[in-house]
């Protein structure tokens, strides 16, 4: 049985050559008024169709949609959720990246159903097991530009858990089974720990299998408090700095662990040995069974032949684990 393997977040959505450019064009036709929202929507669903076959070619079990309509983490949550809107852009923590900032202008409320069409278009393209993914209540509370509504981080915090519970509902309506929540701000601002536990609190029993997935910084301050979580998966990030996570795995006694050992921020690309090893590492305290290899982010930082070279070691060193051929 080979090593599950799964992706997080955002794909390249440019590639290499004319081809690849066509998402690129068409936007720039969008603004200015060559093309109109019919037209950029199919640009859309064609490039999600081939980056889901891309993403399957090499061999990942668990795929997404690569999020090809998503400007960021949050901007489509605060476009679509009354009572929100895209503010200004900042710097995503620590990247040459930027977002749009949620701006809280009242009450937040939602259908939950913001990406149930999305989700339904890459369910129909998509051969391997297909996951959908939200962002995290305390990510999306604590990266807020200003809140004219709630009264406290606290208020914040749970009302945008309430609506992405919805989120997660329409999602799981439309035949999610697995649905990560992407929430880095749970390992950035481990000082908030209990707050983010209260919040999935609100979350648990909305979807078939969650996945609190964090990312950017390693979880040292607050692996023992992901072990409590009330979620099926926790995804941790051993790559991006020094970690004393490999020591500490045991705490994940009962929850799938899906661990980044894939470095979607660094153009250096890992062998399969090298992914290999972290997962020796890993097996060491978490039973095969429970063990999922992913990458540590979005690959959408990295040029998209890169990201493919990635996810060919990812696989490849699954693979080897198990004693099985990788293919070159």
């Amino acid at each position: 049985m080979t090593l599950k393997t799964t992706v997080i977040g955002a794909y390249p959505k440019i590639g290499e050559g004319l081809d690849g450019q066509e998402l690129r064009r068409a936007l720039h036709r969008h603004d200015r008024g060559e093309i109109g929202d019919a037209d950029l929507d199919k640009v859309f669903d064609e490039v999600t169709r081939a980056t889901i076959g891309e993403i399957e070619a090499a061999g990942v079990e668990t795929i997404n949609d690569g999020q090809i309509r998503w400007d960021d983490l949050l901007a489509p949550f605060a476009r679509s959720w009354s009572g929100v809107e895209a503010g200004p852009l900042e710097r995503f923590y620590d990247n040459n990246t930027y977002y749009r900032q949620p701006v809280i202008t009242g009450p937040i409320s939602t259908e939950g159903r913001s990406f149930v069409r999305d989700f339904t278009f890459a369910r129909g393209v998509a051969k391997a097991r297909l996951k959908a993914a939200v962002p995290g209540p305390l990510t999306f509370a604590t990266l807020t530009a200003r809140d004219d509504h709630y009264r406290s981080l606290e208020e914040r915090v749970l009302a945008v858990a309430d609506a992405i519970g919805k989120e997660i509902a329409g999602l799981s309506a439309a035949g999610a089974h697995l649905i990560d929540i992407e929430d880095p701000a749970v390992v950035a601002a481990p000082r908030h720990i209990e707050l983010a536990r209260e919040a999935y609190r609100r979350l648990a029993g909305r979807g078939h299998a969650l996945a609190l997935v964090t990312y950017f910084l390693p979880p040292d301050a607050v692996l023992e408090s992901l072990a409590s979580f009330p979620v099926g998966v926790v995804g941790i990030d051993v790559r991006s700095r020094d970690t004393t996570a490999f020591e500490r795995l045991d705490a994940f006694r009962t929850q799938y662990l899906l661990l980044g050992v894939v470095d979607a921020r660094n153009t250096r690309l890992e062998t399969a040995e090298e992914v290999a090893g972290y997962a020796e590492r890993a097996l060491k305290l978490v039973p095969e069974e429970r063990l999922v290899l992913a990458t540590t982010t979005s690959l959408e930082y990295l040029p998209r032949d890169v990201a493919r070279a990635k996810l060919a070691a990812l696989v490849g060193g699954a693979r080897l684990v198990t004693g099985e051929k990788v293919i070159a």
